[in-house]
């Protein structure tokens, strides 16, 4: 699904279009002249629809949702760097269940009980601020956003006309997050990682899950923030 110039949908869950697996976030795709890159992995039982040779692949964070897809695209593409923030890097090489909360998630039947997070052991860490450059303008910024997960990182995508926040569950349209009895979700972080994100300049928002944005973005990261700094939190997702 083409949603602007540099960017296709190419994965979706039952918490999205239901283009694939029910349990995969949203997978996007970005295209540079040079080089391109996946933002996120789904949850590995399906494979994301893409008719290029990524780059970079880009994990917001750990949960298997989003990094779950991880090990099978790295050993499809061997040449791919696979990125997450510092924090989720262990477990997501390890496989760790309980440090991405797998084993919660199977308890509330949010996972089926035969699911398994295979291990991707050639994950890197990513820097706060680290930039990759796709070609013909097109730049990707890492921006540390911890709240949700520990590690967790949304990425800011500048081009020639258009800017663009892939969000991961940091933040969704109107204003939304996503709050969950975790061990690594953590309400100072957040409120913290929303004041953050709403000082970027954004066009389009592109969520881990749900509604996408195409158009004023900046009006979703504006009511996290104000909600935040009211002294509440923001509605949740889940």
């Amino acid at each position: 699904m083409r949603l602007t110039e540099h960017v296709t949908l190419v994965a979706s869950g039952a918490a999205g279009f239901d283009l694939t697996d029910p349990l995969d976030c949203h997978v996007y795709l970005v295209r540079g002249s040079r080089r391109s890159a996946l933002i996120d992995a789904g949850a590995g039982r399906s494979r994301p629809v893409v008719d290029a040779r990524p780059d970079f692949l880009l994990l917001t964070h750990g949960h298997a949702d989003h990094a779950g897809g991880a090990a099978d695209l790295a050993e499809r593409h061997p040449e791919l760097r696979v990125l997450a923030g510092p924090e989720a890097v262990r477990w997501i090489a390890d496989g760790d269940e309980r440090g991405l909360s797998v084993d919660k998630g199977r308890a509330a039947g949010v996972y089926p009980p035969d699911y398994t997070f295979r291990p991707c052991p050639r994950v890197e860490p990513v820097a706060d601020g680290t930039e990759l450059d796709l070609g013909g303008g097109v730049v990707l910024r890492a921006v540390a956003t911890p709240g949700h997960a520990d590690g967790h990182t949304c990425y800011h995508l500048t081009t020639p006309d258009h800017r663009a926040l892939f969000s991961g569950d940091c933040v969704f349209t109107q204003g939304r997050v996503s709050l969950q009895n975790l061990h690594d979700c953590r309400v100072p972080e957040y409120a913290a990682s929303l004041n953050r994100l709403a000082e970027l300049d954004v066009d389009a928002l592109f969520p881990g899950h749900h509604e996408i944005s195409l158009a004023r973005a900046g009006r979703h990261l504006a009511a996290a923030r104000d909600t935040v700094n009211r002294g509440l939190l923001p509605r949740s997702t889940t």
